[in-house]
């Protein structure tokens, strides 16, 4: 006999098919119970368990041929039950579905940039069971999806039916496969049995056997909304409207209903109208329901049939089936076959039946939204994370990535999470806090309506990797914040403020520069002593303050209740009050300068008066009288000082104005105890108007060097009382008027004298010396000389008056007495023997005997401009002499120095020192005549100074003090040198120095200078005012000579050139003794220092 139903599994034919009882669903698990009857005793479930088990249906009916309907599924429970009446155990077997599977395994999981079909076929791969996808829809890409704490079949579930996705199953014998769909296009008609099934009731269908057919068929409709609307956020496009709404065509009254759904779930405006309309479809199709049962075996969910023979002919149309519950029963006959002829009468017979539920096929099928999104329960802490080698990684959001706890898969790098928003203190349109959290630290985050896929970071915490910047419980009282350098670190920034009473204070810093600014209680940082109180600003780089429209620095108490930040009433009261004062001051100066200038105005006009008269006095002398008219038109008329004696008083009460209140860009320092201005290096104060310095009370100027004061239009110093004193130490003092007079003006007794040398009074033109109401007395111990020309008047201590000229004049309007012991006059006739009614007057040479009346010839004069040396020496022509004053400092020193124009105080030229022949210890003797002109004599016949050219000959320093009758020697002239050497062009270091009784002084006002010269190369030392006094020739050389010694090695490997060792040594001598420096060659000489 042909059985309707048979069990296939691993163990074949051994377990037959009793009963089977079930349901199915689209999109729904489900289980079908299995009574199976063997002879086998015992079998053990482990046989079965996980084992594919089918049942074939056969479905040979009188309307329909041979066909097979397989329902197959997985061992998911195995029992025996008992025995039947025939003694055969009786085992029931539950077979469920592959995906139920799903529901045994739970998981954490991210996933990024995937459709739901990619993340479905994720999942859902491991399992090792086919997969028929039959989707034809567009699928939004998901940027972050994640499974949280959810079985792989509700994470899939929910995913589909948000997608509108749905499923059912496809049965083969030893198979069944997992089908997707998403539209009406995924179905097909039944694939075993009648597509078209007829519909018999009431008695019909009792007289009806062996023929599937429906005899129970209720159509009902139900009252479902018509109108479905969602909305949702998205922060990149904040003020944008992505809100949808959906609606069904009318069908009836109340069909008006919406359903608003917040969060949509979507954030672009496409993607929202798709869910709209699977929404509405969804529940479209809840509107129209059909429930039936039969006598059937092939209804399967997922397939299409089509309904005959109905009553109702709009019901005879295709329809999905959705749901079938099936119980199926097997003839005992049919299942033991002739083995019992007892058990055979007592079975009962074999049945089927099925119920269905089913839609009409004109509206797209949707799955409703049954599986509930899992919720997080609370905040929880994750890691960020990023790209290898990196400390911080974010976007243009400041969004961070994150390692979850829970995250088995991540890789803790950039792609661990979605990108992450962080939370803020504070965010506004381009204002607001930024903390960016970095890579390991840890960070709390949280979940936009408890949503897994909606992550948002709402701050950061320590733990045992990452501790707070500052030790704790011991600064508990401190607040703030520290960063760290990026990348590597090695540096940070501080805001912190310290509570604690008694030390409370704010220190905001920079370890860059090593910057802080510190407000409240000082402390030393390292070790906590108080250092003081208030704040305190400091750098180890450039600082600067800027303020555009005024700065005012007080340490004036300041009551803000009555004054704002810019009033400045204390310093405009004491800046007031010194005006005042030295706004009287220069009144008085300037009825000073008034008087001043009147008193030298009627000096110059007593002057005038009085040269007149001198005059008319000596109209018969024609060259003193023309002297005396060009004396009377020289001197200033009146002190050359303007009339305002304070210019900058104008300035300085503009100021006074604008420090009452800071309202221009003015700075105001007030300070009540003072104010001090401190520096080991320069100072500069520059304006571009007027510079304004006002004391109550003393004023003091020091410097430990050189005081210049420069004025380009007139000076003026006033002491109302206590006198005035100028007082140089060591030095000189000079007044210069370059392009006016000098005028020295005291009301009483006025003095010029030199304690312990000469005093000089010199005009270029003319000197006039004036006692204007009594008497000029000029003095000397031994001598007083008047000398002009060739003319002199000479008055000794012991009575003796000389009287010398060439030619001879004297004019009395009265008497002339001439009294004497004796009277000799040497008289001659002129020339040509005609008689002189006047004497020549003739030079009488010092140490002959005179002899009345004899004429002595008179000598050639000496010429002053003549050389020191020998004409065929002097190959050059004089040039004209420069003279040089002892400059104040290096920097004050000439520029250039010619040696060729260069005469010493005794009238040789310098350059006459280096006639092109090199020497050693080479000497000649100074002379002077009576008349002071100094000349060299005897020299070596080596010596430069003779007409020798030998070169590099040592000659003994033997001056020669045997000198003819009138001379006296002064002293010797000698040079010093090191051998030259011609192959390697060094040596040749020149001293050049005059021993007597001006030792060492070359120059006019003994400016001391020293010259060397190596090769064709010259240098030179220039004595300063700042040069120490105990410098000398001598002490240059020796310090010079050391220098180039250890500069050079000592002439051996590795040291410096000899010339290289020279320059150098003199350039830091030179800078070490404040000499000014020179070199150069031919004479001339440039100075390279400073």
């Amino acid at each position: 006999m042909t059985r309707s139903f048979i069990a296939h599994s691993s163990l074949g034919e051994r377990l037959k098919f009793r009963s089977m009882t079930g349901q199915e669903r689209i999109s729904t698990l489900f289980e079908s119970r299995v009574r199976l009857v063997s002879d086998m005793q015992g079998i053990p479930p482990k046989q079965l368990l996980g084992e594919d088990m089918t049942i074939e249906i056969n479905l040979a009916t009188e309307l329909g041929g041979p066909g097979l309907r397989f329902l197959s599924g997985q061992v998911a429970r195995f029992a025996c039950v008992g025995k039947d009446d025939g003694d055969m155990c009786v085992y029931e077997a539950t077979l469920r579905r592959w995906l139920w599977y799903a529901t045994r395994r739970s998981d954490f999981r991210i996933f990024q940039f995937k459709t739901a079909p990619q993340i479905l076929q994720e999942v859902l791969a491991p399992y090792g069971f086919a997969i028929d996808a039959r989707l034809g829809g567009n699928y939004r890409t998901w940027e972050y999806c994640v499974q949280y704490a959810e079985t792989d079949f509700n994470f899939v579930s929910r995913l589909m039916e948000q997608e509108g996705i749905y499923y059912f199953f496809s049965h083969a014998k030893g198979s069944h496969q997992l089908v997707l769909c998403d539209g009406p296009d995924s179905h097909a008609d039944l694939p075993a049995g009648p597509a078209k099934v007829p519909y018999h009731a009431g008695v019909l269908a009792a007289q009806i056997l062996e023929q599937d057919f429906i005899d129970t068929w209720h159509h009902a409709e139900d009252i479902a909304p018509g109108n479905f609307a969602a909305d949702d956020y998205d922060f990149r496009k904040p003020n944008a409207e992505i809100d949808t709404l959906r609606r069904q065509p009318a069908g009836h009254s109340h069909d008006s209903f919406e359903i608003y759904d917040w969060p949509g779930g979507y954030t672009e405006m496409g993607d929202g109208e798709n869910y709209a309309r699977l929404r509405l479809e969804q529940l479209a199709g809840r509107r129209e329901l059909v429930s039936a049962e039969g006598n059937l075996r092939h209804m399967a969910p997922g397939y299409l049939f089509e309904l005959a023979r109905h009553p109702s002919a709009e019901d005879n149309r295709r329809y999905l089936i959705e749901a079938v519950t099936y119980d199926f029963q097997e003839n005992a006959l049919r299942v033991a076959g002739a083995a019992d002829a007892a058990y055979r009468e007592s079975t009962s017979s074999t049945s089927y039946r099925q119920a269905f539920e089913v839609l009409p096929d004109s509206a797209p099928y949707r799955t409703a939204r049954v599986t509930p999104r899992p919720r997080t329960t609370g905040p929880q802490t994750a890691v960020v994370v990023g790209p290898a080698g990196e400390e911080i990684h974010t976007d243009e959001y400041g969004r961070i990535k994150v390692q979850f706890h829970w995250d088995r898969y991540g890789r803790r790098d950039e792609n661990s999470s979605c990108w992450i928003r962080v939370s803020q203190t504070w965010a506004g349109s381009n204002y607001g806090a930024m903390h960016i959290p970095r890579i390991g630290q840890e960070v709390i985050v949280d979940f936009l309506n408890g949503d897994p896929d909606h992550p948002i970071v709402t701050g950061c915490v320590y733990n045992a990797a990452q501790m707070p910047p500052w030790e704790l419980p011991r600064h508990k009282t401190q607040t703030g914040f520290q960063t760290n350098w990026s990348k590597g670190g090695g540096g940070k920034h501080m805001l912190r403020f310290e509570d604690s009473r008694g030390t409370e204070h704010i220190e905001l810093s920079t370890d860059h520069g090593n910057t802080h600014l510190h407000m409240g209680y000082l402390m030393n940082q390292g070790s906590g002593v108080q250092r003081s109180y208030g704040f305190e600003l400091r750098t180890n780089e450039w600082g600067s303050i800027r303020a555009d429209k005024g700065l005012l620095l007080t340490t004036y108490t300041q009551d803000f209740a009555q004054k704002t930040s810019r009033d400045n009433p204390d310093g405009h009261e004491h800046m007031g009050a010194t005006l005042a004062q030295s706004s009287a001051l220069m009144q008085a100066a300037g009825q000073a300068v008034a008087a001043t200038k009147s008193l030298v105005s009627a000096m110059a006009q007593g002057k005038n008066q009085l040269l007149s008269g001198l005059v008319q006095g000596v109209q018969s002398v024609g060259g003193i009288s023309q002297a005396i008219t060009a004396l009377a038109a020289g001197g200033s008329p009146e002190a050359g000082v303007s009339d305002d004696p304070d210019p900058a008083m104008a300035d300085a009460q503009q100021m006074l104005d604008l420090s009452r209140r800071i309202d221009k860009p003015v700075v105001s320092i007030v300070s009540p105890e003072g104010q001090t201005m401190i520096s080991p290096r320069p100072i500069v104060m520059s304006s571009g108007q007027s510079v304004s310095m006002r004391s109550t009370s003393a004023m003091t100027m020091t410097t430990g060097a050189q005081l210049t004061q420069l004025a380009a239009k007139g000076m003026l110093t006033q002491v109302s009382e206590g006198g005035q004193v100028n007082v140089v130490s060591d030095g000189d003092i000079v007044s210069h008027a370059s392009a006016g007079a000098i005028n020295l003006v005291s009301k009483t007794d006025a003095s010029v004298t030199s304690t312990t040398a000469n005093a000089n009074l010199t005009g270029r033109k003319s000197v006039l010396v004036q006692a204007a109401e009594q008497d000029v007395f000029v003095t000397a111990k031994t001598s007083i000389s008047l000398i002009c020309g060739k003319s002199s008047i000479v008055l000794l201590a012991d009575g003796t008056v000389k009287i010398n000229g060439v030619k001879g004049l004297v004019n009395f309007t009265d008497n002339l007495d001439q009294r004497g012991g004796k009277i000799f006059l040497n008289c001659e006739a002129p020339i040509g023997g005609e008689s002189s009614t006047q004497a020549d007057l003739v030079e009488e040479e010092v140490g002959a005997p005179a002899h009345p009346g004899k004429q002595v010839p008179a000598k050639t004069p000496p010429d002053p401009t003549r050389p020191f040396f020998t004409p065929t020496e002097a190959t050059e022509p004089p040039a004209t002499a420069q003279t040089l004053a002892t400059p104040m400092s290096p920097t004050g020193a000439p520029a250039q120095v010619n040696l060729s124009a260069l005469n010493d105080k005794f009238g040789y030229q310098m350059k006459s020192s280096f006639p092109g022949g090199f020497f050693q210890e080479q000497g000649s003797t100074l002379v002077s005549d009576e008349t002071g002109k100094l000349k060299l004599v005897n020299p070596p016949p080596t010596s430069p100074f003779s007409k020798s050219t030998a070169k590099g000959t040592a000659t003994s320093f033997k001056p020669d003090l045997n000198v003819a009758e009138g001379r006296t020697v002064q002293g010797v002239f000698h040079t010093h040198g090191y051998d030259w050497d011609p192959k390697t062009q060094t040596g040749g270091h020149v001293g050049v120095s005059f021993s007597g009784r001006d030792a060492a002084y070359l120059v006019n006002s003994k400016q001391n200078v020293m010259i060397a010269q190596s090769g064709s190369d010259q240098f030179m030392y220039m004595r300063t005012a700042a040069t120490p006094a105990s410098v000398n020739s001598n002490l240059l050389k020796v310090q010079q000579a050391a220098r180039v010694n250890e500069l050079t090695n000592g002439g051996k490997p590795g040291g410096m050139s000899f010339p290289a060792a020279t320059r150098r040594a003199a350039r830091e001598t030179a800078e070490k003794l404040n000499l000014a420096y020179y070199q150069g060659s031919g004479g001339v000489l440039e100075r390279v220092w400073p």
